[in-house]
């Protein structure tokens, strides 16, 4: 086991399906946090995007993650975006990062109207290529409070 820390974006190329079993093993452990965060008033984020409070947003995200998370575990990393097409309902993006001792994510959170999704950017490990998804959702279960809900 090797104890430096890897980027797997900066590796060879991740196969796509992949990147995809990693971003529903990591939905479902933070699921809790999302309907936690979900409870908003939709109006008040998109105002706080808008007028760039991130402060206010880093607390909001805080507050909707202490329930179930380990101190400092989630986080908002500074960085939000509103996207608006015609015809489309309002999107609000928020840049996230999940950080525990074997493993950091650095994710996209989309909240849309009709869905809310997550678009992982890059993943920091401990142990090297390929990402094992068994020990993947075992470092994710372990920053948790509690187990989550089935």
């Amino acid at each position: 086991m090797s104890s430096a820390v890897h980027d797997f974006a900066a590796g060879p190329p991740v196969p796509a399906e992949q990147i995809a079993a990693a971003e529903e093993v990591f939905a479902t452990e933070i699921r809790d946090f999302i309907a936690e965060l979900c409870l908003l008033d939709g109006g008040l984020l998109v105002g706080w995007v808008r007028t760039e409070r991130h402060a206010n947003i880093a607390d909001l995200v805080s507050s909707s993650a202490e329930p179930y998370f380990k101190e400092a575990t989630l986080a908002y990393a500074d960085a939000a975006d509103m996207r608006l097409d015609w015809g489309r309902s309002l999107q609000v993006v928020l840049d996230m990062e999940f950080v525990t001792k074997p493993v950091t994510v650095f994710f996209k959170l989309v909240l849309d109207g009709y869905f809310v999704g997550v678009a992982i950017q890059r993943i920091l490990a401990e142990h090297g290529p390929p990402l094992c998804l068994d020990r993947f959702a075992r470092a994710l279960s372990d920053a948790r409070h509690l187990p989550a809900r089935a």
